[in-house]
């Protein structure tokens, strides 16, 4: 699947050989996230999207940017799409019911809200910036140890919320 066709922020699963659904990563045979806590689990996820984001041909530019308005998880460069793109990630244990929501769905109003203000700061520091592209990844850890990657591209825009 082109990541291309993905871009109005519906979910986009693709796998390198083009196939669709949720591509799982395995973690290293002595790996296990039973232990770790929320700050560990989500830093883990961060790194697993890291990965998956540099596997596609983006180049990460900064884990962690702070500014006053708060922090975005990755700031990366889509060199097909030339765009700077923020990216939220949320990461999850596994879905404990068919109820639960999945990671990337955790990005509410309030946080696509602030991450606009973020961009704002980013564009400032780094004038000129010519296109931003707000980026969801969801991670979510099965059985302690393969953990399956959602990508939304373009999960939402400049525009306020209605």
């Amino acid at each position: 699947m082109d990541r291309r066709a993905c871009s109005d922020g519906v979910r986009c699963d693709s796998s390198p050989d083009g196939s669709a659904g949720r591509r799982p990563a395995v973690l290293r045979d002595d790996a296990t996230v039973e232990g770790l806590s929320s700050k560990e689990l989500g830093r883990l996820g961060e790194s697993l999207a890291c990965f998956y984001l540099e596997e596609r041909g983006y180049h990460i530019i900064e884990r962690n940017y702070r500014c006053r308005e708060g922090e975005a998880d990755i700031v990366a460069y889509d060199e097909a799409d030339d765009s700077i793109v923020l990216v939220e990630v949320k990461t999850r244990r596994k879905a404990a019911t068919s109820l639960e929501l999945y990671p990337e769905e955790a990005v509410n109003k309030k946080k696509r809200r602030r991450y606009r203000r973020i961009a704002a700061c980013y564009v400032m520091e780094h004038y000129p910036v010519q296109t931003i592209r707000f980026d969801v990844v969801g991670v979510c850890i099965h059985d302690g140890r393969t953990a399956g990657i959602q990508h939304i591209l373009g999960a939402f825009d400049w525009d306020a919320d209605l």
